[in-house]
């Protein structure tokens, strides 16, 4: 009876655990009273599914203070700061796609081919009557690169429009903050940071940085009658300036007549495209005359092919401002001079002082923008004088000449009279050339050699030059000849011609008072005008030749030519270069006496006899 139960008891066992035992290889018998424990199944049992993790969240940007704008890179944006105001601006290195160009104005502007006017689409700023420039426009976008201490470049740079107005008087520029920490987000007054200040309305300015750029404006609180806002073009680059100034000037003068202006442009490596203003001097923005913005609020397009004539010249100018000491190269390259081009402005007014202002697009840097220097001219009064250029013989005549008043020629000086004015002084050079040409013929310039650095081509080059000025007489209004800079005039009787300095203006009236001597006959082609209908000027003045191209003269021919100067007591025939800038007819001297103009100067003023016969007997000089 008990084997039975204990039967029944261990049967009940295997029933209730049948897959432990089924998972063991042996089964060994438990003794009761011990514990069982179930080896772990060879085959490993996959976990349950659980939700897949997210990233964390990155920590959102600091808020930028209120009313803070920001600026992409290449970005230029038209704002207003009010009297008083701090207006704040936020520029970051991240890269992203300049805002769409949101105003654009077609213009006619002078594109860097040959004789070529042509529309163009470019991001300008058309402002209204109020000086108040549209919203933005955007250049081309490219990704900054660091430098090597992994900090970028930032290019600020703003412009202002127009300022609150109180009569005439100037109102006070912006001022100027810059930071670079997030931690001072609002640079302004009262903190440790020093401003800066626009001039003639641009301001230019760089910041280093790794990753942000907080820069504001703030205005000075205005008391009195000032009414009105600052009206700014704000611009942020990683490439450089989006509005910059170059102190050069970019258009460079040659001369003027009643109604026309001729310049030369500033000599470019590669010549981009530009754009000029011309607008009445009376009418310049006062304290502005840097800002781009400021010029086009008053006059809001640049001159077109109506009224400017742009061509291509190698001619180099006698006024460029470039230093030097010596007559520049007989035949300018564009190798060494650049390329320039000539800008005939036409359709002026009579006696009126205007400014020019030059602007250009800046290569590889589309949408930038570089204003130059400006340039003031003055038209003539009378219409004596008349601007002829691109002779074929003397070339680098670029100036007015006496002409019949246009007032009693019919139709006035249209281009064929110009074109019969060109003809008469180039025909009547020439052929006084033609001579000089037969005379040096007369030395083998080919096997000999007079100079160590001069040859029969330079020779030939200066004559030309200095027949061309002595011939083509440079004319100017008479009441110039007034002028406190022409030093050395001075009314009857005759000043002592030792003591005083020639002018560089004499009257070619009757009665005509010039230092040392009287006359009213010029010289050279002068001597014709009563035989040509077109030449009869009546009182005119006349800008004198530099006495630098006689010398050039000397320095450049072999010694048998007998070619002299004078030294002293001019005698209305020629001018030197003064202290008050170049005034006489250079036709391509630098604004700087060359070496021999200084030499003869030092021989006249120390009277050495023994110098004396050593220089003649180098150049052989004979008096003309």
């Amino acid at each position: 009876m008990v084997r039975l139960r204990l039967l029944k008891l261990a049967l009940c066992l295997a029933a209730v655990i049948p897959i432990a035992l089924t998972q063991t290889t042996t089964t060994t018998p438990v003794p009761a009273g011990t514990s069982l424990s179930v080896a772990p199944p060879s085959t490993p049992v996959a976990p349950p599914p659980t939700a897949p993790t997210t990233p964390p969240t990155p920590p959102a940007p600091a808020p930028l203070p209120p009313g803070t704008r920001e600026l992409q890179d290449g970005q230029v944006v038209a704002d207003k700061v009010a009297q008083g105001q701090l207006q704040t601006y936020h520029f970051s290195i991240v890269q992203g796609q300049s805002l769409p160009v949101k105003r654009q104005l077609e213009r006619i502007i002078f594109h860097p081919g040959y004789n070529q006017l042509e529309k163009r689409q470019v991001p300008v700023a058309p402002t209204s009557t109020t000086g108040i420039p549209a919203p933005t426009r955007a250049i081309t976008p490219t990704v900054p690169s660091p430098g090597p201490d992994g900090e970028y470049v930032v290019f600020i740079s703003v412009s202002t429009c127009s300022t609150p107005k109180s009569g005439g008087a100037l109102c006070p520029p912006l001022e100027f903050y810059v930071s670079t920490s997030a931690s001072q987000p609002l640079p302004g007054p009262g903190q440790s940071i020093l401003p800066e200040y626009s001039e003639d309305g641009l301001m230019r300015f760089t910041v280093r940085t790794k990753k942000d750029v907080f820069f504001s404006l703030h205005s000075p609180s205005l008391t009195g009658t000032w009414t009105g806002d600052w009206a700014v073009e704000v611009g942020a680059s990683t490439q450089d300036f989006v509005q910059d100034y170059r102190v050069a000037q970019g258009l460079v003068l040659d001369d003027t007549d009643n109604v026309s202006a001729s310049f030369l442009t500033y000599n470019f490596t590669f010549v981009p495209t530009f754009k000029v203003f011309v607008l009445n001097s009376n009418t310049l923005p006062v304290g502005l005359t840097r800002s781009i913005c400021a010029i086009e609020a008053i006059q809001p397009a640049p001159l077109t092919k109506t009224n400017m004539i742009v061509t291509l010249t190698n001619r180099t100018s006698n006024l460029d401002g470039s230093m030097g000491t010596d007559i520049l190269p007989p035949e300018p390259t564009f190798e060494m001079f650049g390329q320039r081009r000539q800008v005939i402005i036409q359709a002026l007014t009579p006696g009126t002082t205007y400014t020019a202002f030059f602007i250009t697009d800046v290569l590889n840097h589309a949408g930038a923008e570089i204003m130059f220097a400006m340039t003031t001219f003055t038209t003539k009064k009378q219409d004596n004088c008349v601007l002829i250029t691109d002779l074929k013989f003397c070339q680098e005549v670029a100036y007015a000449v006496p002409i019949t008043p246009q007032s009693t020629l019919p139709g006035g000086a249209n281009s064929t009279t110009r074109l019969d004015i060109k003809n008469f002084y180039d025909n009547f050079t020439s052929n006084l050339m033609d001579n000089f040409n037969r005379v040096l013929e007369q030395y083998d310039c080919s096997r000999s050699q007079y100079s160590l650095i001069r040859n029969c081509t330079d020779c030939s080059r200066a004559y030309r030059r200095w027949l061309c000025s002595i011939s083509i007489p440079r004319c100017t209004d008479v009441g110039d000849i007034l002028d406190e800079r022409n030093v050395g005039y001075a009314p009857a009787p005759e000043p002592n011609a030792d003591t005083f300095e020639n002018p560089y203006l004499i009257d070619r009236t009757s009665g005509a008072v010039v230092v040392a001597r009287s006359t009213n006959t010029s010289r050279g082609a002068i001597a014709q005008l009563s035989q040509n209908p077109l030449m009869d000027p009546g009182p005119y003045g006349e800008v004198l030749p530099c006495i630098d191209l006689c010398f050039d003269v000397v320095q450049s021919c072999p010694n048998f030519l007998g070619f002299d100067c004078p030294v002293k007591n001019m005698g209305g025939n020629y001018a030197k270069m003064n202290d008050h800038g170049f005034q006489c007819n250079g036709l391509g001297v630098v604004p700087l006496p060359s070496a021999a103009s200084r030499l003869q100067q030092l021989l006249m003023e120390s009277r050495v006899l023994c110098i004396l016969v050593v220089v003649v007997s180098t150049i052989g000089a004979v008096v003309l």
